[in-house]
């Protein structure tokens, strides 16, 4: 399935210079595992500086060196959280960080909950149907669908698609009926929930 959700081409350039924070550059790295219109974009931002490296001087390569990286290298593991298995795509395996020693939380409601992969950068899972409840944010939230899929207004998001929410919008996703809904977020601040929650989080200073 080809994904409808892209990375703007801004983004591709600010990831070939380095530009980006590192939950972001996960996301984008995930996406490239679906999407190969931009695996050529992704390399055509990055083709001046390969360039350059083309030019330089060649240096002499220390005998044993491929065979020293090669020996380190280990095959990829499913992630799991815990003794859990992760029901992820393999070529998301090595893009996601190690999760040992995290653990699920919750969000005040059933069939939704999330962790902390990295620093700003949040895994979430949602049961099949699991509507998330009424929130704004505090700052730009970017987001990935790794498997599954989920509507947001008008609009339907599916593996791989790639999407972004401002923090003045007020939305509301519901995992789709068929399939638990896999996602990595990376979010500038916290959220804001709406109606009786939004009452909570203010009373409880959040």
């Amino acid at each position: 399935m080809t994904p409808h959700g892209h990375p703007g081409a801004d983004l591709w350039l600010d990831y070939a210079a380095g530009q980006l924070d590192r939950p972001t550059c996960s996301l984008l790295e995930g996406h490239l595992a679906f999407c190969e219109a931009c695996r050529k974009q992704a390399r055509a931002a990055t083709a001046p500086g390969g360039a350059a490296l083309a030019e330089a001087p060649e240096a002499p390569v220390p005998s044993r060196l491929l065979d020293g990286i090669l020996a380190r290298l280990k095959p990829p593991t499913p992630p799991q959280v815990g003794r859990e298995v992760l029901p992820l795509p393999r070529a998301l395996w090595p893009l996601l960080p190690a999760l040992d020693g995290t653990a699920w939380r919750q969000a005040l409601t059933r069939g939704f909950r999330f962790l902390e992969a990295a620093p700003g950068l949040y895994l979430i899972h949602m049961r099949r149907g699991c509507p998330f409840p009424a929130h704004g944010h505090r700052g730009l939230e970017r987001c990935l669908i790794l498997s599954g899929g989920l509507r947001d207004g008008h609009r339907v998001l599916e593996a791989g698609d790639f999407d972004e929410t401002a923090p003045e919008e007020v939305h509301s996703p519901v995992a789709l009926p068929d399939e638990d809904c896999w996602l990595l977020a990376s979010l500038e601040g916290g959220i804001r929930f709406q109606g009786w929650r939004g009452v909570l989080q203010r009373l409880a200073g959040a």
